[in-house]
């Protein structure tokens, strides 16, 4: 045997899938009816929910500011920023636009909002005031921008679709005339404004042109247009020297912007900005287009391929001529350089000899470009407020809307709520995890152990020794190896008591239980005699076979977590004619205790003959390299095979509270001889108390027939 060591590894996982799918299948019924009943409910939910149509009417706000002149508008336009495109969402939420849509379609009499709800058909609610009726129609509004882009959706919801189209265009339409009417109205104020300045700004230049006329004649200045004065003179020819200057210093800067330009195909660019050339031009387009070129083909070709030769003699051609196209310019812009030069100096000289005419400065002349300057700002004004109110009056209804309707709002054909073909998948899919969770709660179907009290109890019971038999030297009895308290007995199956009994083997603060198991292991032992593998174990019981289930898988366990290879082998309950005797139906893992399971069939008598023995060696030969095999056999006082069971190496005997040790040894006593009486113990398996406190160990009575103590194990989880 090897050494005991418990190692978690070895144990089974605790979520078996395929007991959570034989309890889903024996409580089909539960997960069906689940189902089917959230099922009704959404189909009854279908049936009495009134349905709600939503309409859609969607407004672009166009950016680029439509114009119909090239005038300016006194309002602009609402621009491309994304915070004025957001900001007209809450424009069209706004209180007072949707107040105006409110009145114009009656709402406050419209019984789809005014009906104040059932409390309000049974008294119980006072009718409802204007401004709840407008909370409610404000409600079933949905104003949203359409992502990042001038598209606005405008949506009503309403439990009639032509209403819901209707009033959502009524909102879009409301909005477009507000926009509409704003800029009408600014034009109007504008006009008004213009109107009120322009008659003062007319005196002033009436004024003006009076005061410089009356100037005039009193100094008896004579118009300059006509050329009669000196001073007028002096002015064209000073006017006319600007001009040449200004022409001269135009000139001179192109010529040097020619010369620092040089003749690269860049000082070109340059020139044709300076002068206007066609050839220019042409040459800088051919150019730009063989440079293009060559730059395409050298990212496909070598350097040296005949293209890009072809391609850079061109473009150095293109460039020769470029040159010689800049040195032309060059010239012809110092020529005029040199002409203006001239001009200026000849006008200078007209000046000069004008200038040594006047032998003193003409005070009157000063104060006469004064009032000239003067008149001329007023003048200037007063264009320009005439040009603006021009332009204002001749804007009105002339100005686009930038919000354009690009879907109006249609009876929507399918409500927007109820949605069957949501509802009801969903509904099916919440019942069967309903159902599921359900199935899971209930547990697995069971039927319940019998404790069946064989006639032959009595019988066995009331057996007395007869009264002239010789005294008896003293007989072997059972070990008692003591009374041990597992999880799940009471109230539940032995399937989900395996499985809790194997739970406690992992949880935090049940070593005490891990180690008790342990002990019972190591007193199993020493009352086993050394010999090759396997060593037999019959675990079997008095009347409760619940008892000798738990008690096996126990041992079974506490086995397995000491690295011992054990294989448990269980005898069909009920033998037909059909099960023969055999080696076994397979060797598969027990989903209660996760040991290795095998069942064997015990045959029948057939044509009135005795069924032939299955024995121990016919068990063991499919045992393999086990350490232990655990013969699951009947109750002792059932249909107990005394030949199959009678070389086992321990016979262990469970027991519930209300069994007494004193009748399983008389039992034994009947049943078995001495040998086999030496051989065999007994434990008792009860359930776990509530009262007693977690994790306590409450010790039993000593066991004298051993010679160790025995242990009454409270483990809780």
């Amino acid at each position: 045997m090897k050494p005991f060591n418990i190692d978690e590894r070895s144990l089974p996982p605790l979520f078996d899938v395929g007991a959570v799918w034989t309890i889903l299948w024996q409580r089909w019924l539960t997960v069906l009816a689940s189902t089917l009943a959230v099922l009704l409910l959404a189909l009854a939910y279908l049936v009495v929910a009134k349905p709600s149509y939503t309409a859609t009417a969607s407004v672009m706000i166009d950016p680029r500011d439509p114009r119909a002149t090239n005038l300016n508008n006194v309002l602009p336009g609402i621009g491309s920023d994304s915070a004025a495109i957001a900001s007209q969402v809450f424009v069209i939420e706004s209180r007072d636009l949707l107040m105006k849509v409110f009145e114009s379609e009656n709402i406050e009499n419209d019984p789809e909002f005014a009906s104040g709800g059932l409390l309000s058909r049974i008294g119980l609610a006072s009718h409802p005031t204007k401004d709840s009726i407008f909370r409610s129609f404000q409600r079933a509004v949905t104003v949203e921008r359409a992502g990042l882009t001038y598209v606005i959706d405008v949506s009503f919801a309403s439990r009639y679709s032509d209403k819901a189209a209707r009033i959502a265009n009524a909102i879009v339409n409301r909005y477009r005339a507000g926009l509409s009417g704003e800029r009408e109205t600014a034009n109007s104020d504008v006009n008004s404004l213009l109107a009120s300045r322009i008659g003062n700004l007319q005196k002033n230049v009436s004024d003006a042109e009076q005061e410089v006329g009356d100037f005039k004649v009193s100094h008896q200045i004579l118009d300059a247009s006509a050329g009669g004065t000196l001073q007028s003179q002096i002015d064209k020819l000073t006017d006319q020297l600007i001009s040449a200057r200004s022409e001269a210093d135009q000139a001179k800067d192109k010529y040097a912007q020619a010369v620092a330009a040089g003749t690269s195909p860049a000082g070109l660019a340059k020139l044709s900005e300076i002068l206007s050339s066609e050839a220019t031009v042409k040459l800088r387009e051919n150019y730009n287009q063989r440079a293009a070129d060559l730059a395409n083909y050298e990212a496909m070709y070598q350097p040296r391929h005949p293209i890009i030769k072809r391609l850079r003699s061109e473009l150095d051609r293109m460039q020769g001529l470029m040159t010689i196209e800049a040195q032309r310019i060059t010239r012809e812009l110092k020529a005029k350089s040199d002409l203006a030069a001239q001009n200026v100096t000849a006008l200078q000289a007209k000046l000069d000899d004008l200038r040594q005419k006047l032998e003193s400065s003409n005070a009157a002349q000063v104060q006469l470009r004064q009032l000239e300057a003067k008149t001329k700002a007023a003048r200037t004004v007063l264009d320009d407020f005439l040009k603006r109110a021009e332009e204002t009056s001749q804007m009105q209804g002339l100005q686009l809307q930038e919000a354009r309707v690009i879907s109006a709002a249609a009876p929507p054909v399918q409500p927007t709520w109820p949605k069957p073909l949501l509802l009801l998948p969903v509904s099916a899919a919440l019942g069967l995890i309903i159902g599921c969770g359900l199935a899971l709660v209930r547990g697995p179907k069971h039927q319940p152990e019998q404790d069946p009290t064989s006639p032959i109890r009595g019988s066995l019971l009331g057996v007395e020794p007869p009264r002239h038999a010789v005294k008896e030297t003293v007989k072997p009895e059972p070990v008692n190896l003591g009374e041990y308290r597992l999880p799940g007995l009471a109230g539940s199956g032995a399937y989900l008591s395996i499985r809790a009994m194997r739970r406690r083997f992992f949880q935090a603060g049940n070593e005490a239980f891990s180690r008790d198991v342990l002990q019972l292991m190591r007193r199993i032992i020493l009352h086993l005699t050394e010999h090759p593998k396997p060593y037999v174990l019959l675990v079997s019981s008095l009347h409760t076979p619940v008892a000798a289930r738990l008690a096996g898988a126990m041992v079974g366990i506490g086995l397995q977590q000491a690295e011992q290879n054990v294989l448990v082998v269980e005898f069909g309950d009920q033998p037909g004619p059909g099960a023969s005797a055999r080696n076994g139906n397979g060797v598969f893992v027990s989903g209660a205790s996760g040991l290795r399971t095998v069942v064997y069939n015990r045959p029948v008598a057939e044509n009135g003959k005795p069924p032939g023995g299955l024995g121990l060696d016919d068990i063991l030969a499919t045992a393999g390299s086990f350490d232990f095999v655990l013969l699951m056999g009947p109750s002792i006082v059932g249909s107990w095979d005394p030949a199959l069971f009678a070389e086992a190496d321990l016979m262990l005997f469970a027991l519930s509270p209300a069994e007494e040790a004193g009748e399983i040894t008389s039992l034994l006593r009947q049943r078995l001889d001495a040998d086999q009486t030496g051989r065999s113990a007994t434990l008792t398996i009860a359930p776990e108390q509530t009262e007693t406190q977690g994790g306590e160990v409450v010790r039993a009575i000593r066991s004298a027939d051993d010679g160790e103590q025995g242990s009454r194990i409270s483990a809780r989880g």
